[in-house]
């Protein structure tokens, strides 16, 4: 494993802790939720180039079960590009340098029934995170992130056992377009970057920072509210960053290839099923596939 040198390792460290402090700030009890999803980006992983950063914290689970050892939850693989980046349903992903690209490991804290929070959780910290730059970005169901009707990003969620205890292991794959602008066809007219709607560069290091806290935030406020019995906190904060709630949708399974049916958003349920109504008024609880808006 390539890990982070010292330089930048101490200065992303300084920046994640003082950034946890202005959390602490702004939170009341947010010591505990804090403490809760603190395991995230405890160790850091720095790539050059990667096929996926996915696939290297599989390699990474594999490596250490084989040793006797025990992967650590929330390892985060980071990498300055990706050469097979692809979303959901193997489409490509272009990940070229000046994007932000990573995978977090997580071993899953919560009951079953909680699971399906975990993607929309990682979905909220990044639009927080974005949104802090002054950025009017959205969340559309599942997880990706839309700036007036353009992609910015998206999260792509997979589970994975391993290969001899067979535990289960979440990995969120994260992807950012931040400083790249030169999208190939045919992504030219429906993606976007920071750069391009800020008209300057970011910091890179500072907008990966800042993603981290916020999923230390939100990571450690599922796994308290999961103990409360009460996911509200986090389904209040999905409808503040969402735009898919109320809209007329196709909905289905890999719309690329596949033909949908038309339904409206009803709301979300407290375990993270969207609620969708169809034609004749049945409603519909689903939690995977993916929406188009009408």
């Amino acid at each position: 494993m390539e890990g982070l040198d010292i330089i930048t390792g101490y200065y992303l460290k300084e920046e994640l802790d003082d950034l946890k402090k202005r959390e602490l700030e702004r939170h009341q009890g947010a010591e505990e939720i804090l403490r809760r999803g603190g395991m995230i980006g405890h160790r850091i992983y720095f790539y050059h180039i990667l096929d996926r950063t996915m696939d290297e914290a599989k390699r990474y689970v594999n490596v250490l079960e084989r040793q006797g050892l025990t992967p650590h939850s929330g390892t985060v693989f980071l990498a300055k590009m990706l050469l097979c980046g692809h979303g959901r349903y193997m489409r490509p992903w272009y990940a070229p340098m000046g994007g932000l690209w990573y995978s977090i490991l997580l071993y899953p804290e919560v009951d079953i029934p909680y699971f399906n929070l975990y993607p929309l959780t990682v979905g909220i910290a990044c639009c927080e995170a974005i949104s802090e730059i002054n950025i009017p970005v959205r969340l559309k169901w599942i997880n990706d992130l839309m700036v007036d009707g353009k992609k910015l990003g998206g999260i792509l969620s997979e589970t994975y056992y391993s290969p001899i205890r067979k535990d289960p292991y979440l990995i969120f794959g994260i992807g950012i377009n931040v400083n790249n602008t030169d999208f190939p066809m045919p992504l030219k007219d429906k993606a976007i970057s920071l750069r391009q709607i800020l008209g300057r560069k970011i910091d890179l290091n500072s907008l990966f920072i800042s993603t981290l806290v916020k999923l230390i935030w939100y990571i450690g406020l599922l796994h308290s509210v999961e103990a409360k019995g009460s996911t509200k906190p986090l389904i209040k904060a999905w409808i503040n960053y969402t735009d898919s709630v109320k809209r007329r949708v196709i909905y289905g399974e890999d719309l690329e290839s596949s033909s949908g049916e038309e339904a409206r958003v009803v709301g979300i349920k407290p375990d993270g099923g969207l609620i969708l109504e169809l034609t004749g008024g049945r409603r519909r609880i689903v939690y995977s596939g993916e929406i188009i808006y009408c």
